[in-house]
C-alpha cells in the first residue's frame, strides 16, 4: 500500500539555560587597625650649666675689721649656693601620619554551575 502524507503537525519547544550574570556590590570585608602607643627612651642633651662653689681666701685683716666677742665656741655661717638645673618635658607634634585608602583591581575567576535543558526522543516512531 502505498503511503501518503499529510499535513506535519508542529509543536515548538523552548530550552532553557542558565547564564552567569556577575554583578559587584560594595561590601565591607574587614578592617584597618591604626594603633598610637607610647614607649620610652632617655634622651641626652650637652647644655652649658652654672653652679656656685665656695672657696676660701685668706688674707690679713685690714684696720677696719675688729673682733665684738672673744673666741667662746663653734660658730657655723650657712651661705647659700645655686645651680642652674631644671628639667621640664612638654609635648610636641614630631610628625604627621596620613591615613590612605585606595582601590585596587584585580581580576578573579568566578565559577558557579549552570543548568542547561537538552532534548531527548524516546520512542519507536521518530524521524532525525
Amino acid at each position: 500500500m502505498p503511503r501518503t502524507e499529510g499535513k506535519t503537525e508542529e509543536t515548538p519547544v523552548s530550552l532553557t539555560e542558565e547564564r552567569l550574570n556577575v554583578s559587584k556590590s560594595s561590601t565591607q570585608q574587614g578592617e584597618a587597625n591604626i594603633t598610637k602607643e607610647p614607649y620610652t627612651e632617655t634622651k641626652t642633651v650637652e647644655v652649658p650649666l652654672t653652679h656656685e662653689e665656695v672657696t676660701i681666701e685668706r688674707r690679713p685683716p685690714s684696720g677696719a675689721t675688729k673682733a665684738e666677742t672673744p673666741v667662746s665656741s663653734k660658730e657655723e655661717i650657712k651661705v647659700p649656693l645655686r645651680k642652674e638645673v631644671q628639667v621640664t618635658k612638654e609635648p610636641y607634634v614630631k610628625e604627621e601620619i596620613s591615613v590612605k585608602k585606595k582601590p585596587v583591581t584585580e581580576k578573579r575567576i568566578v565559577s558557579e554551575q549552570v543548568t542547561s535543558e537538552k532534548v531527548k526522543v524516546s520512542g519507536a516512531n521518530r524521524e532525525e
